[in-house]
């Protein structure tokens, strides 16, 4: 049997590729949240979920959630530690599930799924929903909570926001449930960056709804200044307040829009990608062993 000893250059080679770079066209495939060790939790996220997982859900037969928020007066997020490249085309789609409950003096404010420049920061509280401020960034708003004529004089809508500023720049007013009821909500973003257009979908179950709820035209690197991004999910609470649980999350770093999300097929998850990506720069180096390996 030959021994195959790798040299000391290509380890060293990969393990500075695996740190530098971002995550482009890969499936991120979170059907329970056992592991957050692929994200950087910021604000009380850090403190709700421990020892690098997420909390137990709220129903029978549930596995772990990420719990964004859980109390009044909170402000958190967890984005993806590892940024996603832009440099192709931008384009993405993704699924996420997602419930309200524990309501606290009518429960608020509600959830962003938001894209920003960087990994480790919560913007406001409150109607601010872990989001105001962040900036440059887009958010996707789901917001239970009426803050006046911003918020459209409504307590349960949907909202396309930029740069951290809660007034949406598209916003729909009609969802198909109360976000506040304890339904479990399921939501579709796609991005196509070859046409710059964005599209959100709502829906009570996996079915992919034919037409979007929200839509709107944006550049998403023209926005950003950058072509990392780095994507995951704020939440905020003031004088009200509820566990604000995303239960699933697939993220696709293609226009290719989610139609199975419990088997979305050939997924790895985050925290799995670039130890894949190590193996592939081994097999790189195996390929040229003459190079690389002393036998």
């Amino acid at each position: 049997m030959q021994k195959i000893r790798i040299s000391s250059t290509l380890l060293v080679f990969a393990v500075s590729m695996i740190i530098a770079v971002p995550v482009q066209a890969v499936l991120v495939n979170f059907q329970n949240f056992n592991d957050l060790s692929g994200f950087t939790l910021n604000g009380v996220t850090g403190g709700i979920n421990t020892g690098a997982q997420g909390v137990m859900g709220p129903n029978p037969g549930d596995g772990r959630v990420l719990r964004l928020t859980n109390n009044v007066g909170q402000s958190g997020s967890a984005f993806l530690t590892n940024p996603f490249s832009l440099a192709s085309d931008a384009s993405f789609s993704s699924f996420f599930e997602f419930q309200f409950k524990d309501q606290q003096n009518g429960g608020a404010d509600g959830i962003v799924f938001a894209i920003q420049t960087v990994a480790n920061t919560a913007g406001g509280a409150g109607g601010g929903i872990g989001y105001q401020g962040l900036t440059p960034s887009i958010g996707i708003e789901f917001d239970n909570w009426n803050n006046g004529g911003g918020d459209g004089n409504n307590g349960n809508h949907a909202g396309i926001n930029i740069n951290g500023n809660m007034n949406s720049v598209v916003r729909a007013d009609i969802l198909p449930a109360l976000l506040d009821s304890g339904t479990i909500f399921h939501a579709w973003v796609d991005y196509n960056g070859l046409t710059d257009l964005l599209e959100v979908r709502l829906a009570l179950d996996d079915i992919r709804p034919a037409t979007a709820l929200m839509s709107h035209a944006v550049d998403l690197v023209g926005l950003l200044g950058t072509t990392n991004a780095f994507i995951g999910f704020t939440s905020g609470t003031g004088y009200a307040g509820a566990d604000h649980d995303i239960r699933r999350w697939v993220f696709d770093g293609q226009f290719n829009p989610i139609t199975d999300p419990g088997n979305p097929g050939g997924t790895i998850s985050e925290p799995g990608i670039f130890a894949l990506f190590s193996i592939a720069l081994l097999g790189f180096g195996l390929s040229r062993r003459k190079a690389w390996i002393t036998l």
